[in-house]
């Protein structure tokens, strides 16, 4: 949180899993209302694990009006919260969450993991089965713009993965859907031109639509 608040510009995404904020008299927490609105955190994600410290009976709401010790950690973070929620035109991604099952110890597991598909929530692609049975679907239209916009939240090139998309142009190839086969085929040989395997799936679209000609120079191509 220190770092977030003062040297924003280190990383792309923050985690606080139980995070001490009481410390120090909460600085950090005091730090946030001045620093928050001074900085612009666009294209920055934060994610804060909260773990279950409450007596029996105490919610989030009714602890905030505890003064004890043992509420401190607990109550720091729902004011830094509260603070990250008054500051939304900075641009900063948040998520938080509280975890009524787990302890200090625990809620770091469980904690690291949502952390993780918050950040990376961009990154999973899903292809519906109607799209993959619709023959007019552009499939390889569908990875160029996913990997894109991955490329972009990365910060550096991201291509499909070759057996993904060999995966994908087999299944196509089965169902007898020939031109998304020949352009998944194709997207593959172009993202990797040094891969034997890519031109050779090529080779066995080329052999299942009985251009044998257009097959055999597919076959002999990585070894030219």
């Amino acid at each position: 949180m220190n770092t977030l608040l003062h040297q924003p510009n280190l990383f792309n995404s923050y985690v606080s899993l139980d995070g001490a904020l009481w410390w120090n008299d909460q600085k950090v927490v005091k730090e946030a209302a001045t620093l928050l609105p001074a900085h612009q955190y666009k294209g920055k994600r934060l994610f804060v694990a909260m773990a279950n410290r409450l007596e029996r009976g105490v919610d989030t709401l009714s602890v905030q009006q505890d003064t004890s010790a043992a509420t401190a950690l607990l109550r720091s973070n729902l004011t830094f919260v509260k603070e990250l929620s008054k500051n939304k035109r900075n641009g900063l991604g948040f998520h938080y969450k509280f975890y009524e099952n787990d302890n200090h110890a625990s809620v770091r597991l469980i904690g690291e993991y949502d952390a993780l598909r918050f950040i990376y929530d961009f990154y999973k692609l899903k292809i519906y089965d109607s799209e993959l049975k619709n023959p007019n679907f552009d499939l390889e239209a569908l990875l160029v713009t996913h990997y894109k916009k991955v490329s972009e939240q990365m910060g550096y090139v991201i291509k499909p993965s070759e057996s993904q998309v060999n995966s994908l142009g087999y299944q196509m190839l089965g169902a007898k859907q020939f031109k998304k086969a020949e352009r998944l085929f194709k997207l593959n040989v172009a993202n990797n031109a040094g891969s034997a395997n890519c031109y050779d799936s090529l080779g066995d679209y080329y052999l299942e639509i009985r251009n044998k000609t257009k097959a055999i120079e597919c076959f002999k191509k990585p070894w030219l």
